[in-house]
């Protein structure tokens, strides 16, 4: 994360979100970085489009979500032999050979998946910062892991997050939120899609299938150069939702319907 992003005095907090595989914290995607170079498959520009921008950011790494015990126990050995020596030694080939063995994994407490890395997340940072607008770029599954985090901490993050750009989401609405009206109201006034499309950036690209907010093209095909193409639109729109906020409190007040209007007046 920026430096003193939970307690700096800035007004918005950016938390990048990425897809699903071997990315990891500062990765859109590892092919377009080495087809594209890091402009393209990076977060780099993002983080610096945000930081002039004077946002703080939050990088997260929803995909490192095991521990491989036996590097785990070779980094041990290995700083436990510089601690005992003052002087430089070298190490014997065949404390590397343990690379080959079977990988031993376990669970990253509190981040077996990145459903749980985003709740953790969410519970030990972004929640805890005063002050603060939050909004989300999400890529690909990131969508999904966002949708998954709205059910689970509905009120909190209606109330915090200002505005969400989803990049080729693999989300389900339908799925995720049922039919829940105040969040499918929430996520028509603070979400925006750019999904990939043969169309140039930001014209109207919904489809039957997605029609719960507004959609656009990402002005590529690829879904690996999706979030590089409309990084400048989003950051457009972040600035747009900014500044039209309101100061809506989403708050537990039921829903006032015909049915609950007649049982009142009958009774």
């Amino acid at each position: 994360m920026s430096e003193r992003a939970l307690t700096s005095h800035r007004s918005v907090l950016l938390v990048l979100l990425q897809d699903q595989g071997v990315f990891r914290a500062g990765q859109w995607s590892q092919q377009a970085i080495i087809h594209h170079g890091l402009q393209h498959g990076s977060q780099i520009p993002c983080i610096q489009m945000a930081l002039q921008a004077h946002y703080d950011v939050i990088v997260l790494n929803p995909n490192d979500n095991f521990i491989d015990l036996n590097m785990e126990e070779e980094r041990k050995g290995l700083l436990t032999q510089t601690k005992g020596s003052s002087s430089l030694k070298m190490v014997p080939a065949e404390n590397f050979l343990s690379v080959q063995q079977p990988l031993q994994c376990t669970p990253k407490r509190c981040s077996n998946t990145p459903e749980e890395h985003m709740a953790y997340i969410w519970d030990y940072f972004i929640s805890k910062t005063e002050g603060k607008d939050v909004a989300f770029i999400v890529h690909g599954y990131g969508g999904l892991v966002f949708m998954d985090l709205l059910v689970r901490k509905k009120w909190e993050v209606m109330n915090k997050v200002y505005a969400v750009a989803f990049i080729d989401s693999e989300h389900h609405v339908g799925h995720q939120l049922g039919s829940d009206v105040q969040l499918l109201a929430w996520i028509k006034h603070h979400c925006r899609e750019w999904v990939t499309s043969p169309k140039p950036l930001d014209k109207p690209a919904a489809t039957v299938l997605k029609q719960e907010f507004p959609m656009v093209s990402a002005g590529t095909e690829k879904h690996n150069l999706a979030p590089s193409s409309s990084l400048q639109s989003i950051f457009k729109y972040f600035k747009k939702a900014l500044k039209a906020k309101t100061t809506i409190n989403f708050s537990r007040v039921p829903i006032v319907t015909r049915s609950s209007t007649k049982r009142k007046q009958i009774a």
